[in-house]
């Protein structure tokens, strides 16, 4: 019973969207320690992007689709078998990103980031019908830092690959 409590008092906080803008930028300083190659970094990132859900307050006022989303993903961490398949689910991305950037490829990485924010709605919209529009904002929000800081560094990248070789 006391789980089932603390996931409610989690989620209640998860419902302010300040939660899930904040989730992109910590996939981007994810991505930089990966590509450091720095464990550190990469774990007490993730500790911090995992936790924040609950950084900020229960917001005053809740949008019906976006609670109807995040009702569901509760729903899947309350069991058991679904919890284990969630969470295992979401480590496949976070060490398939983790394992691009560590190797150097930034346009892997881009590419599994891309797919996992774009297919966060999919299954959003797959699991819950029109509800998992909800996420639509933060999805673009992420999606356009992402590969914004994704265009920059690969141009970046590329102006130094052409100064080497003059």
């Amino acid at each position: 019973m006391e789980f089932h409590h603390l996931l409610d008092w989690a989620f209640q906080r998860h419902l302010n969207p300040l939660s899930w803008y904040i989730r992109p930028i910590f996939l981007i300083v994810l991505a930089f320690f990966a590509y450091k190659r720095d464990w550190k970094g990469i774990i007490i990132t993730f500790l911090l992007m995992m936790s924040s859900m609950v950084w900020f307050p229960a917001p005053k006022t809740i949008s019906p689709q976006m609670e109807a989303v995040l009702d569901y993903e509760k729903m899947l961490l309350s069991h058991p078998g679904s919890a284990v398949f969630t969470l295992a689910f979401m480590m496949v991305f976070v060490v398939s990103m983790g394992a691009a950037f560590w190797k150097h490829s930034f346009k892997i990485g881009l590419v599994i980031l891309n797919v996992t924010l774009i297919g966060k709605v999919v299954l959003s919209l797959i699991l819950t019908g029109d509800n998992g529009w909800a996420p639509i904002g933060n999805t673009l929000f992420g999606l356009l830092l992402v590969n914004g800081i994704g265009w920059l560094l690969l141009r970046l990248q590329n102006k130094q690959r052409l100064m080497k070789s003059h």
